[in-house]
C-alpha cells in the first residue's frame, strides 16, 4: 500500500468480515470517516474478555493501534491472547502506516479525506 487512499480502500474491503480492534474513540471517529467498518475500542474493556466479546463477531480481527511504545505493546498482548484463542490475526495494516510515517490513528482523518467511500 502506496499512499493512504490506497490503504483506506483495502482496509475498507477488509472490513467487510473483520473486526478493526483500535484503542480509543477517536481512533475509532477516524475510521468511521474513512468508511471503515465493524470498527471497535478497547476502551473499557479487560484484555483477557476480548476472545468473549469477540466471538459473535468475527473470527478475523485486524488490530491497528497506533504505533508508539503504547501501542507495540497492547498489539503484542492481544495478539497473544486473540492467537490463544485461535482467532485470525492481521497486522499489515499497522504496517503499511509505518511506511506511511503515521504513528498515531486518529490523524488519519486528516490526511484520509481523499479516501471517500468508492
Amino acid at each position: 500500500m502506496k499512499s493512504l487512499k490506497e490503504w483506506a480502500q483495502a482496509l475498507r474491503a477488509a472490513s467487510a468480515d473483520a473486526v478493526v480492534l483500535v484503542e480509543g474513540k477517536n481512533d475509532k471517529k477516524a475510521l468511521e470517516r474513512l468508511f471503515v467498518r465493524n470498527v471497535y475500542t478497547l476502551a473499557g474493556r479487560r484484555l483477557t474478555d476480548l476472545p468473549d466479546f469477540l466471538e459473535k463477531k468475527a473470527r478475523k480481527v485486524i488490530l491497528l493501534f497506533d504505533l508508539d511504545r503504547e501501542g507495540e505493546e497492547i498489539t503484542r498482548k492481544v495478539r497473544e491472547i486473540l492467537e490463544a484463542e485461535g482467532f485470525e490475526v492481521d497486522e499489515k495494516f499497522r504496517k503499511a502506516l509505518r511506511d506511511l510515517h503515521i504513528i498515531y490513528i486518529e490523524e488519519i482523518h486528516g490526511e484520509g479525506r481523499q479516501a471517500k467511500n468508492p
